[in-house]
Parts: structure tokens; C-alpha cells; sequence
């Protein structure tokens, strides 16, 4: 395995595509300061995964990218491509990258808004996979495998625990550290998910403990709906059935009115029929009075067309005599006009003879001028060519006399150039020093005015803070406020359902009899029930109601006549029976005050109406309130059954001794409690006032706190922006002074640059006086040859411009024959063209003379017959008058018949507008049977549709059963479906107003049962499932845990054994190599024993001979190379790697070190490949490949060939310069290599 090819484009100076090939052996890459060769190395360092920039000798990583000069673009983008042949694919899998190609190229890139792309063999990946493929190969970006001079002071002067990643990678555990680092990364996130997990399983058992609860309660509400679904389908079948029999009744008589509709259409059709044969008659009469009418207009409208046809004629006329003047005078014009044109046709065939014979002359001349201009040209083409030769030669010499020129005139204007330069660049020195002192005043204000800004916003953060609470604080406030305005909402909204159902209760009047109903429903004279005029406290309705009994439902009315019609009607219409009072019956009643010595008279209690106060009086008068029926037995007794008792719970006892009691309406407040109903119904009025109250009172505190918290919000946002706009300012003056910071770096480099071309300048200067000599002597030569090759040049010219004059001359006779050919050509071709034009036109006007003559003839002829037909149009026009007067008086006869034909018809309408009002009578009353029908379907439909959105049934699928309600020992109710036998034989019906209220019952438990999670089940068995998993990931992560800390004790013990039996080979060799390198002397490796082998430092100990042994940090800068070099070398013995390369590492050594420092590279070559950057010369005599950097192109680096030859074997021996270079420059993108 070894480095192949290098290939960079836009990095650092290689601003064009360049590629070095590397072979085996020892590549020595040399040029001048400054020219890019370290570049190089950065190049190869960073595509092997280098993520510092200071290493690469830059501020971030776009510095990398190639940045511009005077006549170049910056680049956008960096690339780098390193390729590795001949890879052992079973070497790498020893060190644990799978591979299965014979070649490698990595290729980096990075982009100036930071993005970076990495391939692999052109294919996409990540920096790890680079990182990893190269891990324990000695070739990392961070191994021993490139070593410059920055990498010495860092092997010799590090700290002893940084010097222990070479001997890592030489141990081949950089790749298990990094596996350790992945375990202990993958153990801590195992630790932080078990964690998690932990929490997540307490949370879903919380959950399943919910859920069981929830589930019971779905399972109970499952089987009541199904139970609720069961009856609500039965009874929705019951009262669909029961609609269709009512709709076949609608159908059929709906069927009988269609019948007898459709015999009066008949009727109608028949009379319709005679009024259509009268109308017939009538119509026969219309059209013989139009067709009379129509015949007189026609007669008229033929009597006006001969009167047009009259005027017309005379019109024509005229007409013909304006055209046969005008066409005379035509004639006469075309007859002139002819006679011109005949005249003009025999000039022109004159003219057309002359020209032809003109033009053969001037044909013969033509030709003749052609020659001669021919003869001009060839021999004008003899002298050009010698001309040319001639001024080839001397523009050659021009030219060299030029770039002469050229060459001194660039050293005039370079010295002057470099002289203004000079001046200039002193010039910037001073004021860029200047500048320095200025910015670094402007620093220290700036770190003045940042650390104010910054306690600023620690102030506003606090106020932000403190605002914060107080949001957190209202939205609190206005949370419990929503929930106690819900609450009261909710409480009305039930208060207001309640009052709706009492409300509608109390305008049905439920709990009335049938009869009392019906009185209240048809008759006006009914001023409502006792009942609607009084009024009792709720502790005494039971009482009251008990005491009056049917007499609450007393349908009061003003006179006893009244109430006799009431009871009538009842009895006619069998509506049942009522209870009616007459009012007027009882307004002079006085009774008798009841006497209260043994409980309160009912009276007393009863608040009733002025007009039924009597009447009250009068029902209550004997009845007495007492609490209990024994204390009523006992006042009985004692008054000898004067009174009524009724106890507070509803017990009566009567004046005659009867006790009534048993379950009533218990507290009075049942909705079938009529008096009770209405206190109920004043109650919840009252408490829904109440309410509303509240429910004001709560909205407003909600839109107070509503308001605050937008004023707050508003507020908190403003702070906010004001937050953000002063971090945004205090992060904009960060950048500010990062940028003064960097501004100052930059002063700092650009006063060293400018210090740096001073003294380059100096230098140019001598250089180009050497020169401008040089090329003063070859100026005078090029001069003089310059001057014989002009000469010649104004002799061949002269030639040259009179042989141009003749053939000059030749091509104006030339041209002159042409012009003269072309006008005799033009003429004949015109004469040519007229003469048809002319012939023509004669004719035309001929045939113009002959076509108005005929023209003439036409008139005459047709003036005749206008007038014959005036003549006739005359006479027409008075038969037509005498055949109209006959006709208007047909029209009047017909006219006369037409009114007796119309009396008769609308005789006969009359008649028939009477049956059709028959007829819609009975339409009416068979669409008043069709609306029943479509109540009767609606009904049936409005069924069908409930059952199956709420159910999803079809209610037609629905099969009738019987059903009974049983009530079991709790007193709850069953439904039983039973046989239509089982029915039969028990003598029982299905009660369907029982299995209604059972519906109803049903249905008022699930509201009861409130809100239901329905899938509660199904998530009870999820979450339950879920807790199993969540336990076996438990059980799995803790395996998993255990797995990972045996993984990093098995690594811990593999790296500590490979590192430990590396370091004693590495030290061994070290030794030796150390006074192989220095011709004597000691030096040994040591562990640091005060911590765990695999984190301990590495102490190097270096004594050069002659010397006590010190710190190594003493020691020189050859010094400290050699025993950098001796380590290297130390390290490859153990594990070499497939190449190195060693940047300026040579630069320290002097002769005798630098003799050493080669032999030990070429010791080494049968193991690794090296790429030496040099300037040493035995380094390059020593290597195999050259290549050279340099800048042609100012800040461009490129790669060129050095021709090489063999020097003088002797020379070679002393010493000196064993290669002699000829430095040739090489196209752009051209791979160059020089094999000694």
C-alpha cells in the first residue's frame, strides 16, 4: 500500500487543477519560500479528516479555499483528492477496516458557507468513515505519518499525556479507544433511556388503574344501550306499523275522492267538447272575416304597387338619358387616346433595333478588358509573394527587437514602479501603525461599552421575568374563572331545561282530565281552571291539593249558560266529562270564618284571585290543616265531625268519618303535582334570575382579567422586543469586536508583509541591473539587422505599387465595359417590357368604344318598354278600387254573425265553470287526505331514518315481538320477549306505553351516567399491553447495559496489553535510534506510573553525548529534531506507516545531521514511502521523484518539471550539486514527475 496521487483544486494557492503522482521510494518536493509546497502536506493532512484549522495554519476552515489575487476570483469551493494503491486489504482487516477495493481515493470538499462533502471512491459518506478507515493504519490525520516542524515542538514540548496518541496509533488502539468512547457514549444514553422508561411504565400503570374504572363503567353503559336499543327498535316498529295502517286509510279514501274527481272531469270533457265544436263554428266565422279583410288589403296593397312601379318607371328614365349622354361622351375620349397610343408603339420598336446592336459591340469590348486584367494579376501575385518573404524575415527581427525593448522598457517601469512602491509601502507602514495604536484605544472603550450593555439586559431579563409570573399568574386567575363561569352555565342551561319541561307540562295541561282538556281547548267562554288562580305555600300542597281534590280541575266560566253549552258539546262529541263552575254563581256568597282551635283552616293558606275567592271560600270552608291523621281522628271525635282534617303528607279525613291516604304526589314536587308544579316553576324562574346574575358577575371579572392579560401580553411582547433587540445589539457588538480583534490581527500580518516586500524590493533592484546590461547589447544587434531587412522591403513595395496602379487601371476599363454592357442590357430589356403594355392597352380602348355603343342600343330599348308598362300599371290600378268596395262590404256581414256565435259560448262556460268548482271542491278535499298521507309517511320515514342513523338498523329488517315489563324485587323494571303463544295463553298485550317509559327510563340512566369513554376497553387492553412491552424493554436495556460495561472491560484489557507491549518496543528502539542519530549518547522512554496505563503520560529522557541529562525542553532546535527524528524512526521499526511525509523537518539539522537523518530514510524505504518538502540539497540528492513549486502567477501556485542530468561523478564526490536543474515551465492541470 502507497500514497498514488494527490489532486487539488481551489485549496489554499493551487487555484488550478493540479495533480502530483507519487511512487515508491523517497518524492522530494522543493521550491522557493513562499511558493505553496507546505501546502502540500496541508493538502494531505486535510483530506485525511484535519478539523482545526490552526493546524492547517488558518483562522476557520474557508480559509483554506482558494482566496483571490490582483487578477484571479476567489474560489467558492475546495477539493482534494488522495488516492492509495496496492491496498492489503488482509493488512487493513488486521486492523480492523473492512475494505474490498485494490485502490482508494478520499475526496474532500468544503464550500464557503461551511458545508463539507466527503467520498469514497466517489461515493458519498461521513468524516467518521474516513476517520475509521484510516484508524490504526498509522495513516490518521493526527499520526506519525506527516511530521513538520510544528510537529516537533509538539512531540518534545507537549505535556507527557498529549505524546501518547503516536504511541496509540503505533499501538494500533486508536480505533478500540474510539469503540470505548462509542460504548460509554451508548452506556449513557442506555443509563438516560432506562430512566425514561422507568418514568413511562409508573406513569402507564397510573393510567391502568384509570382506565379498569373507566372500562367497568363503558361495559355497563354497553349493556343498557343494548337493552335501550332492543325496546327504542320494538317500539319504533309498533309506531311505524301502526303509521301505515293509517296511511292504506289515507290511500283509500283518497282513491274514492280520485273516482268521483274523474267522473266530473268527464262531465267537463263532454261539455268541453261542445264548447270547442261552437268555437269551431265561431273560429270558421274569424277566418271568412280575415280572409275578406286580408282580400281587401291585398287589392290595396296591388293598387300601391302599381302607383310604385309608375313612379319608379319614371325614375328609370331619366336615368337612361343621364347614361346614354355619358356614354357618347366615352367614346369619343377612348377613339383620342388609341390614336396617341398607336403613334407611341411605333417610336418604341425604333428604339429597341438601335440598342440590340449597341449591345453586341459593347459584349466584344468586355471580353477584350477581362484579358489584359488577367495578365495584371498574375504578375502582380509574382511580386507579392516576394514581398511576403521578405517582410516575414524582417518582422521577425521586429519582433525580437520588440520583446527586447519590451524587456528593458519592463525594467524602466519596474525600477520606477519599485521606486514609488518603496515609497508607498513606507508610507503604509506608518500609517498602518498609526491605525494599530488607534484601534487597540477604541478595544479598550468598546470592552468599556460592552460590559454596560450587558448588565443592561440582565436588568430588563429580571422585569421580563417578573411579568412572566404575573401572566402565568392571571392565566391561572382566568382558568378558575372560566370553569366557575362554565359551571353556572351548565347550572342554568339544566335549571332552564327543567323550567321548559314544567313550562310545557303546565300549557298541556298534564295531569287534567280528558273532558276537562277538551273544554279547556274549544270553547271561548272558559277563563281557565282553579287551578291557574290560586296559589300555596309548598309545605301546604300537598295538603291543599289532597283537600280540593277534582276540584283543581274546575273549568271556570262567567254564567251557568256557558257551562251548560261546555257539558253539551262534551256529551255530543264524547270528549268525556268535566267539572265546571260558574262564577257568577258565587260573588255574592258570604261564608262563615273556619275555626282554627285545632290546626289552620285551609282557607287561610290558599292565596286566590278576587274572582275565585269565593268559590275557594266555599271548598275549603269546613277543611282544617292539622300534622299528623291521629291528631285529626282526635279533633273529629271532639267536634263530633263538624270538619274535614287533611294531614301535611295528604291523609283526609272527612265530616262523615271517611279516611283516604296512600301514595300521592309525596313532597308536592312531582311534575304530576298540579300545584306543585307551579311552584316549581316560580322556584326555577327565580333561582335561573339568580343565576343570571352570577353568571353577569362572572363574565365581567373574566373580561377584566381578559383585558388585564392583554394589556399584559401587549406589554410583556414590547419588553420582549426590547429584549431581543438589545441582545441582537449586544450580539452585533460582539461581532463588532470580534472583527476589531481580527482587524487588529490583520494590521499586525500586513506591517510584517509590508516589511517583507521592502526588503524583496531591495533585491529586485540589483537583479535588474544585471539584466538592463545584458539587453543593451543585444538591442544594438537586433537594431542593425532590423534596419537590412527594411530596405529590402521598400524595394519590393515599390515594385509591388506600380504593378497595383496597372491592375488598378485594368479594373476601371474593366468596369467602365461592364456599365456600358449592362445599360444597352437594361435599355432592351425596357423596350421589351413597353411594347406589350402599349398593344394592350390599344386594344382595351377599342374594345371600351365598341361596349359603349352596344351600351347606347340598350337604352333605347328599355326607355320603350318603361313606358308601355306605366301605361298598363294606369289602367290596373282603377280595377282594383271597383273589386275593393265589393269586398269591405262581405267583411260587414260576417262581422254581424260573428257577435250571435259569441253569446252562444259564453253561455256555455258559465255552465261549465259551476261543475269545475265541483270538481276542485273534491280535489280539495282529497289534497287534504294527501297531506294526512304524507304526514302519516314523514312519520313513517322520519321512523325509519332515526332507527338507522342512531342504530344503524333498518327498520325494515326489524321483526315485531312481544314484549312485557316485569319488575323484579328491586323494583327496577324487565323487559321479557315472549311468543305470540306465551302471550296468548297468559291473556296479556304488549303494553306500549310501558315499554315507552321503559325507553325513556333507559335512556335517562345513560345521561345519568355522564360522560362515557367508549373506548376505554380497547384502550385498557392496549395500555395494559403496552405496560408488558415497556417491562420487557426494561429487561432488555438493563441486558444491554450489562453487555456495553463487559464490552469496555474487555477493550480496557485488549488496548492496556497492545500499549504496553508497543511502548517497550517503541523504548527499545528509541534507545538505539537515539545514539545511532547522535553518534552517542542516552535517551529512554517512560511511563508515568502515578494513574491507569491507558491514560498515564509519556516522559521522554534525552542525553546527547557529552551532555547531563536535562529537560528536553533545553534542548536545541537540531537537537530536539534528531530526537524527534529518533522516535519517528523508533515508532516505525514497531509499526511503519505506508508512507510519511516531512515537512521542512530538516530545515534545523546542519551537514554531518543531515548525512544521518538520510541514511535513516533510506534505511526505511523497503518499509514506507516518504515525501520529503525540502530546501536541503543532500535531502534531494537522495530522492527519487522531484518536483517543483513555484508561482509564475503571483499568489497561483503550480507544479513544474526540472529537467535533470548527471554531474561530473568527481564533482558528486566533494559534495557538490550532484543534479543540475533546467527549469521549464508545464501547461495548466499537467501531471509532471521526473524519475533521477
Amino acid at each position: 500500500m502507497y500514497l498514488k496521487s494527490l489532486t487539488a483544486l481551489g485549496f489554499k494557492s493551487f487555484a488550478d487543477k493540479t495533480t502530483i503522482h507519487f511512487q515508491p521510494g523517497i518524492t522530494a518536493i522543493v521550491g522557493p519560500n513562499g511558493c505553496g509546497k507546505s501546502n502540500v502536506s496541508d493538502a494531505i493532512r486535510w483530506v485525511l479528516g484535519e478539523q482545526s484549522a490552526k493546524a492547517l495554519r488558518g483562522g476557520e476552515m474557508a480559509d483554506v479555499i482558494f482566496n483571490g489575487t490582483d487578477t484571479r476570483k476567489a474560489h467558492g469551493m475546495a477539493e482534494v483528492s488522495l488516492t492509495i494503491g496496492d491496498v492489503d486489504a488482509e493488512h487493513l482487516k488486521a486492523a480492523g477496516v473492512e475494505l474490498s477495493y485494490n485502490e482508494v481515493t478520499v475526496t474532500r470538499r468544503v464550500f464557503r458557507d461551511g458545508g463539507s462533502e466527503y467520498f469514497i471512491n466517489k461515493t458519498s459518506c461521513r468524516l467518521k468513515d474516513i476517520q475509521q478507515l484510516f484508524m490504526g493504519t498509522g495513516m490518521g490525520r493526527a499520526s506519525y505519518s506527516i511530521m513538520a516542524q510544528g510537529n516537533i515542538t509538539q512531540i518534545i514540548s507537549s505535556k507527557p499525556e498529549d505524546r501518547r496518541m503516536v504511541f496509540e496509533e503505533a499501538a494500533g488502539i486508536t480505533k478500540f479507544k474510539a469503540q470505548k468512547r462509542e460504548s460509554l457514549r451508548k452506556l449513557e444514553l442506555t443509563d438516560q433511556n432506562l430512566l425514561r422508561l422507568e418514568d413511562t411504565i409508573r406513569e402507564v400503570k397510573r393510567q391502568i388503574g384509570s382506565l379498569q374504572r373507566q372500562a367497568g363503567k363503558a361495559r355497563r353503559y354497553k349493556t343498557i344501550q343494548q337493552e335501550l336499543q332492543h325496546l327504542d327498535t320494538q317500539l319504533s316498529r309498533h309506531q311505524f306499523d301502526v303509521a301505515v295502517g293509517e296511511i292504506r286509510e289515507r290511500e283509500t279514501g283518497i282513491g274514492r275522492l280520485r273516482a268521483e274527481a274523474e267522473i266530473g272531469n268527464e262531465s267537463i270533457l263532454r261539455q268541453e267538447d261542445e264548447i270547442s265544436a261552437l268555437r269551431e263554428q265561431l273560429g270558421g266565422i274569424e277566418q271568412r272575416i280575415n280572409a275578406a279583410q286580408q282580400q281587401g288589403l291585398e287589392l290595396k296593397g296591388q293598387a300601391d304597387r302599381h302607383e310604385s312601379r309608375i313612379h319608379f318607371n319614371q325614375e328609370r328614365l331619366h336615368e337612361l338619358e343621364t347614361q346614354n349622354a355619358q356614354a357618347l361622351h366615352e367614346i369619343h375620349e377612348s377613339e383620342e387616346r388609341r390614336a396617341i397610343a398607336e403613334q407611341e408603339l411605333l417610336a418604341l420598336r425604333e428604339r429597341l433595333a438601335i440598342s440590340q446592336k449597341a449591345l453586341e459591340f459593347n459584349r466584344a469590348a468586355l471580353d477584350e478588358k477581362r484579358g489584359a486584367l488577367h495578365r495584371v494579376e498574375t504578375e502582380l501575385a509574382q511580386r507579392r509573394e516576394a514581398l511576403r518573404q521578405t517582410q516575414s524575415a524582417a518582422f521577425a527581427a521586429a519582433q525580437q527587437l520588440t520583446r527586447v525593448r519590451n524587456e528593458m522598457t519592463a525594467l524602466e517601469i519596474s525600477k520606477q514602479g519599485n521606486v514609488i512602491r518603496l515609497e508607498k509601502l513606507s508610507s503604509e507602514k506608518i500609517q498602518l501603525e498609526e491605525e494599530r495604536a488607534r484601534l487597540e484605544t477604541r478595544l479598550g472603550e468598546f470592552t468599556a461599552n460592552f460590559e454596560t450593555e450587558k448588565l443592561s439586559v440582565q436588568s430588563r431579563r429580571g422585569t421580563l421575568e417578573e411579568r412572566q409570573n404575573r401572566l402565568r399568574a392571571l392565566q391561572q386567575e382566568i382558568s378558575i374563572v372560566t370553569q366557575e363561569l362554565d359551571a353556572l352555565v351548565r347550572q342554568q342551561a339544566e335549571l332552564r331545561a327543567r323550567l321548559n319541561v314544567l313550562e310545557q307540562l303546565e300549557q298541556s295541561h298534564e295531569g287534567f282530565g280528558a273532558g276537562t282538556q277538551a273544554a279547556l281547548r274549544q270553547s271561548q267562554a272558559v277563563l281557565g281552571t282553579l287551578a291557574d288562580k290560586i296559589r300555596v305555600p309548598d309545605q301546604y300542597v300537598v295538603a291543599i291539593e289532597a283537600a280540593l281534590g277534582h276540584h283543581l280541575q274546575l273549568v271556570l266560566t262567567g254564567q251557568p249558560e256557558a257551562a251548560q253549552q261546555i257539558l253539551a258539546d262534551l256529551a255530543t262529541h264524547k270528549k268525556g266529562r268535566a267539572s265546571i263552575a260558574a262564577l257568577a254563581l258565587y260573588q255574592s256568597r258570604e261564608i262563615a270564618p273556619v275555626s282554627e282551635s285545632f290546626g289552620t283552616a285551609a282557607p287561610a293558606v290558599v292565596t286566590a284571585d278576587p274572582d275565585v275567592q269565593s268559590l275557594v271560600q266555599r271548598l275549603l270552608a269546613s277543611t282544617i290543616i292539622v300534622d299528623t291523621l291521629a291528631a285529626a281522628t282526635a279533633a273529629w271525635k271532639q267536634e263530633n265531625g263538624q270538619h274535614d282534617y287533611v294531614t301535611l303528607s295528604g291523609e283526609l279525613l272527612s265530616r262523615h268519618g271517611v279516611f283516604t291516604g296512600g301514595v300521592s304526589n309525596g313532597s308536592g314536587k312531582a311534575p304530576g303535582s298540579i300545584l306543585g308544579r307551579k311552584n316549581q316553576i316560580a322556584e326555577l324562574q327565580t333561582a335561573l334570575n339568580r343565576l343570571q346574575e352570577q353568571v353577569g358577575d362572572a363574565s365581567r371579572r373574566k373580561g377584566a382579567a381578559l383585558a388585564e392579560q392583554t394589556e399584559l401580553q401587549a406589554s410583556l411582547q414590547s419588553a420582549q422586543t426590547e429584549l431581543r433587540a438589545q441582545e441582537v445589539a449586544i450580539a452585533t457588538a460582539q461581532g463588532e469586536f470580534n472583527a476589531l480583534q481580527n482587524s487588529n490581527r490583520v494590521l499586525h500580518q500586513k506591517i510584517d508583509t509590508v516589511v517583507f516586500e521592502i526588503q524583496s524590493l531591495a533585491a529586485q533592484e540589483e537583479e535588474g541591473k544585471q539584466k538592463w546590461s545584458a539587453l543593451s547589447t543585444r538591442l544594438g544587434e537586433l537594431e542593425e539587422h532590423e534596419r537590412t531587412a527594411q530596405m529590402q522591403v521598400g524595394e519590393l513595395t515599390a515594385a509591388q505599387e506600380t504593378l497595383n496602379q496597372n491592375r488598378d487601371a485594368a479594373h476601371g476599363d474593366l468596369t467602365e465595359a461592364k456599365v456600358a454592357v449592362a445599360t444597352e442590357e437594361q435599355l432592351c430589356a425596357s423596350y421589351a417590357k413597353q411594347q406589350p403594355a402599349l398593344e394592350q392597352r390599344i386594344g382595351e380602348l377599342k374594345t371600351l368604344a365598341e361596349r359603349r355603343r352596344g351600351e347606347i342600343s340598350g337604352f333605347i330599348q328599355r326607355k320603350g318598354q318603361f313606358e308601355a308598362e306605366t301605361a298598363e300599371s294606369q289602367s290596373r290600378i282603377a280595377v282594383l278600387q271597383h273589386q275593393r268596395d265589393q269586398v269591405n262590404q262581405q267583411a260587414a256581414a260576417l262581422l254581424d254573425e260573428k257577435g250571435a256565435q259569441s253569446a252562444q259560448v259564453s253561455g256555455r262556460e258559465d255552465d261549465l265553470r259551476e261543475r269545475r268548482l265541483a270538481v276542485t271542491e273534491l280535489q280539495q278535499q282529497r289534497g287534504a287526505l294527501e297531506v294526512e298521507l304524507a304526514q302519516r309517511q314523514m312519520t313513517a320515514q322520519n321512523l325509519r331514518e332515526r332507527v338507522q342513523q342512531k342504530y344503524g338498523v333498518n327498520l325494515d329488517d326489524i321483526r315485531s315481538e312481544c314484549i312485557t315489563i316485569t319488575f323484579a324485587d328491586e323494583g327496577q323494571p324487565k323487559a321479557e320477549t315472549l311468543t305470540p303463544e306465551q302471550m296468548a295463553s297468559s291473556g296479556v298485550a304488549t303494553d306500549w306505553n310501558a315499554i315507552g317509559d321503559q325507553v325513556a327510563t333507559l335512556q335517562k340512566r345513560l345521561d345519568e351516567m355522564g360522560p362515557v369513554n367508549l373506548v376505554a376497553i380497547e384502550e385498557y387492553e392496549e395500555t395494559e399491553q403496552r405496560h408488558t412491552f415497556l417491562t420487557q424493554q426494561h429487561a432488555d436495556l438493563v441486558s444491554a447495559k450489562q453487555q456495553l460495561i463487559e464490552v469496555i472491560n474487555r477493550i480496557n484489557t485488549q488496548t492496556r496489553q497492545m500499549f504496553v507491549e508497543t511502548f517497550e518496543k517503541i523504548r527499545d528502539n528509541f534507545r538505539i535510534s537515539f545514539t545511532e542519530m547522535f553518534g552517542g549518547g542516552k535517551a529512554d522512554l517512560v511511563l508515568q506510573q502515578d494513574g491507569d496505563v491507558l491514560e498515564a503520560g509519556i516522559d521522554i529522557i534525552a542525553r546527547p553525548p557529552g551532555k547531563q541529562l536535562q529537560s528536553i525542553s533545553l534542548l536545541s532546535g537540531g537537537e530536539q529534531t534528531m530526537t524527534a527524528v529518533a522516535l519517528l524512526f523508533a515508532i516505525y521499526q514497531v509499526k511503519p506507516s505506508p508512507f510519511c511525509v516531512l515537512d521542512e523537518l530538516d530545515a534545523p539539522l546542519d551537514e554531518s545531521n543531515i548525512s544521518r537523518f538520510v541514511r535513516k530514510l533510506q534505511s526505511f524505504l523497503g518499509h514506507s514511502q516518504f515525501v520529503v518538502i525540502t530546501h536541503n540539497k543532500r535531502t534531494i540528492t537522495a530522492a527519487d521523484i522531484l518536483y517543483g513549486v513555484t508561482m509564475q502567477e503571483r499568489g497561483v501556485s503550480k507544479i513544474v518539471s526540472v529537467k535533470l542530468h548527471k554531474a561530473d561523478e568527481p564533482e558528486a564526490q566533494r559534495g557538490g550539486t550532484p543534479l543540475v536543474p533546467d527549469p521549464e515551465p508545464v501547461k495548466k492541470e499537467e501531471e509532471v514527475f521526473m524519475a533521477k
